[in-house]
């Protein structure tokens, strides 16, 4: 009883931290125990579901109420509706949490509300919408279903909903077999070729993580290196103007033997953290330095990826408060500096080089938008001869592939320009 007290407190601790603006992911990175990770991460994929069913049973408006009582209510309904715990000791749990929060006063109405909030659920649910039921922005809902149609906008958010599962590549495969020695089950991607998980045995795959034999990585995010590397000519140099956490670059000097390499990001920090594991692939030259004016030759890398910073759109399953922070102007706000990244990489790239520019969004705007007026001298690179098979991915209007949020693997979109003069 004592963890489980913990766990709750630990949760609805974080929960008030996001709520002030602090990133979920950095928060339970720092060391949350599985319990209290797995409340902070269905509270805030849920979080319209749960308040739709909290609010009608509430006198007050949620966003009225103390962020304890908020964070109590939400964690206690979580409990019951999406992890299985029994009504009664959900609701005992939350009143005693509200209580160990400092809001004894609010105990007894915290009891009253999860009592007929969790009673009600069942009939409630059904009869919502489905941007409800999919606990996602009702505008988001409309905006996906008018531009991929509404089968796959339900289909994408649905995905969104789930626990991101641990995929991993491996440094080399010595570290791989190593962990099969040890009776470890790996699986393989269903389509990203080098992706493993250990659906038995998660904690062994995450230990080989820490201890820098494995990198753990969203296969989507995966798939950005493979085709990077599929584009590559034999002995050819890429820079990564936008690295850190380095995964990518890390992946991409994995799987192939590159003439020259360079990462870069904007924050030493980032640089700093990145390094050890771009050293252990053989990589040279991390440098702190801004995309928009990069210290790097001008015309003469072959391949340069730009991984551009943008809303996020396709990583809800790993960074749900994502969601809530984002309003249809927000999609807007970056595609102006996307548009000035792209303008800066393609002045890198050499005769018959490549720029792969990539986003964690789904958004248009912030993809086929920013690709709408090309530089003179360069053409649109088809990538299907670059996609492995099975992936589910669907074009653009500019020529490249989406990938919406789904079961094997997060929200991607890619696009390729090679210079022809």
């Amino acid at each position: 009883m004592a963890r489980l007290s913990a766990d709750r407190l630990t949760a609805a601790r974080m929960l008030m931290r996001v709520e002030d603006g602090a990133f979920s992911s950095r928060l339970l990175s720092a060391g949350a125990e599985p319990a209290a990770r797995v409340r902070v991460l269905e509270v805030l994929r849920s979080m319209r579901a749960l308040d739709a069913v909290l609010q009608p049973r509430c006198r007050r408006k949620l966003e009225k109420l103390d962020p304890e009582v908020r964070a109590a209510l939400r964690i206690g309904l979580a409990e019951t509706v999406r992890l299985d715990f029994p009504p009664a000791l959900a609701t005992d749990g939350a009143v005693r949490l509200v209580r160990r929060l400092g809001r004894s006063s609010a105990s007894s109405m915290v009891n009253a509300v999860l009592r007929k909030a969790t009673a009600d659920w069942c009939e409630v649910m059904p009869r919502s919408s489905i941007d409800v039921r999919l606990a996602h922005p009702e505008w988001l809902y409309r905006r996906w279903a008018e531009a991929f149609g509404g089968e796959a906008a339900e289909a994408a958010m649905a995905s969104a909903q789930e626990p991101a599962v641990t995929w991993a590549w491996f440094l080399d495969d010595l570290a791989r077999d190593q962990l099969r020695d040890r009776g470890v089950v790996l699986e393989r991607h269903p389509w990203c070729q080098g992706a493993w998980r250990a659906p038995e045995d998660t904690r062994s795959l995450v230990e080989a993580v820490s201890r820098g034999t494995a990198y753990a990585q969203d296969p989507s995010s995966q798939l950005v290196a493979q085709v990077a590397t599929s584009l590559a000519r034999d002995g050819a140099g890429f820079v990564d103007l936008c690295a850190a956490p380095g995964g990518k670059t890390a992946l991409m000097l994995r799987l192939h033997d590159w003439g020259s390499n360079a990462a870069a990001d904007l924050r030493l920090k980032r640089v700093r953290l990145m390094e050890p594991l771009i050293e252990r692939v053989g990589g040279s030259v991390t440098v702190a330095a801004d995309a928009l004016c990069p210290p790097f030759a001008v015309g003469v890398w072959d391949l340069v990826l730009l991984d551009a910073p943008c809303t996020g759109t396709g990583t809800f399953r790993r960074h749900p408060e994502l969601k809530w922070r984002l309003s249809p102007e927000s999609v807007l706000e970056l595609v102006f500096k996307q548009q000035d990244l792209f303008a800066s990489a393609v002045t890198l790239v050499a005769p018959g080089g490549i720029l792969l520019y990539t986003t964690c969004s789904v958004e248009p705007e912030e993809n086929e938008g920013v690709m709408r007026d090309l530089p003179s001298g360069f053409e649109v690179e088809n990538l299907e001869p670059h996609v492995p098979a099975g992936v589910p991915w669907i074009p653009t209007s500019a020529g490249g592939i989406r990938i919406l949020p789904n079961p094997d693997g997060d929200g991607f979109t890619m696009h390729a320009v090679r210079r022809v003069s």
